[in-house]
């Protein structure tokens, strides 16, 4: 959906499910286990490549994909700058900020100002295929940030978001990952996974089964039991 409102697009994704109530549940699993069940319904290149962590290690995002194309650009355009305004007013509850950044390393591209201002048009974290600055005010205000490497260097004049709500790329642990609108993105700090809108659901009850099975696995192994017997009752280990 597309709505022109003083001269910027406004594009929001509608859901077919109650965020709060999806994010809960997810948050209370564990990115390997997410994996996993991508892995079993045959998604096996669905994690973002290594080095994507959260700025502390007890931050966990889970959230549908609100996505931002950025590029390397000296332009001080403010035409292209104001492109950010349409973007945090597109935002909506629930939404995870992902952003591509076709590997610049010049700078920050992303800070505390642009999570506040994304905080307040609800989104609940942000995962940056780069870098972030302002790390110290990021983990003050608690807000799950989730990054490649951080640089104190200000984006604009070499970076800069030019499109958003649109499919775009990070790197993936097999190459390019395509993230569209609206895919479900879970982090922890073991790294990202990206779960495709249409099985949002269907990854989330089936990893719940087996976050089940594992505490009462884990209970069994714990008092020692034989190994082979927790592993046939249980299937998980």
């Amino acid at each position: 959906m597309e709505i022109i409102t003083n001269a910027y697009p406004i594009r929001q994704f509608e859901l077919n499910y109650d965020w709060q109530e999806i994010q809960s549940r997810y948050l209370k699993l564990y990115a390997g286990l997410v994996s996993d069940a991508l892995e079993h319904l045959g998604y096996h290149a669905q994690c973002m490549s290594s080095g994507v962590y959260p700025l502390l290690h007890t931050m966990k995002v889970a959230g549908p994909a609100f996505t931002c194309h950025g590029i390397a650009t000296p332009s001080r355009d403010e035409k292209i700058h104001d492109i950010r305004l349409g973007m945090f007013k597109s935002m909506t509850h629930g939404v995870v900020q992902i952003r591509d950044t076709q590997g610049d390393l010049s700078c920050g591209q992303f800070g505390e100002i642009s999570a506040t201002a994304a905080a307040a048009h609800g989104c609940v974290g942000a995962v940056i295929d780069g870098s972030t600055r302002d790390s110290n005010y990021l983990i003050d205000m608690n807000f799950p940030t989730f990054c490649r490497f951080r640089n104190p260097v200000e984006a604009f004049g070499r970076f800069m978001v030019v499109d958003y709500q649109i499919p775009i790329y990070v790197k993936g642990m097999d190459g390019l990952l395509r993230v569209n609108p609206g895919d479900y993105v879970f982090g922890d700090n073991d790294g990202v996974v990206i779960v495709p809108f249409e099985k949002t659901i269907e990854v989330l009850e089936l990893a719940e089964e087996w976050f089940a099975s594992e505490a009462k696995s884990r209970a069994e192994m714990a008092k020692g039991r034989d190994p082979f017997d927790v592993y046939s009752e249980f299937g998980r280990f």
